[in-house]
Formats: structure tokens, sequence, C-alpha cells
């Protein structure tokens, strides 16, 4: 069993104050907040890449109400099938 593997096994025994307590302490540690950052980085240089090269769209009222409503879609169906696979 990998060190992961321990520390996940560790962590789903905790209760939910406790295991709160060691996600609060990895989200605030520097290595989190690292990874975290050059993610988003990472995230934003594509973005930017893609506006530079054209790849965007832009909206009016009319296509924008379209575009929350298929937002919308999408999360309820993402919704519905994640509770079918958690048994809710």
């Amino acid at each position: 069993m990998s060190a992961v593997e321990k520390i996940k096994a560790a962590a789903a025994e905790l209760d939910p104050d406790q295991q709160y307590e060691l996600f609060r302490w990895w989200v605030d540690s520097d290595a989190f907040r690292e990874r975290h950052l050059a993610a988003l980085k990472r995230d934003l240089a594509i973005g930017l890449e893609q506006l530079d090269s054209g790849h965007y769209q832009t909206y009016n009222d009319a296509n924008l109400m379209q575009l929350a409503e298929e937002v919308s879609q999408k999360g309820r169906e993402r919704l519905k099938k994640h509770r079918r696979h958690q048994g809710t």
C-alpha cells in the first residue's frame, strides 16, 4: 500500500470534524497553494492563447440566455448522474 493509499484509508476513518481539519490544513499549505497557482497560470495562458488565435464567442442578449440555459441543463445532467452514482 502506497503512502497516499495509507493516508486516504486513515482519513476515511476520521470523524467529519477531523476530516475537515485535515482538509483545511492541506488547503492552507504552501504546497497546495503553489500547485493551485501553477494550475491557474496554465489555464490563463491557455485562455489567452485561445483569445489571441481568435477562438472565442461573442454574445448578445439572445444567445447569452441560450448559453445560460445550456450551461444549466448540463449542470442538471451532471448532478443527476452524480446522484445516481452515489445512490441518493
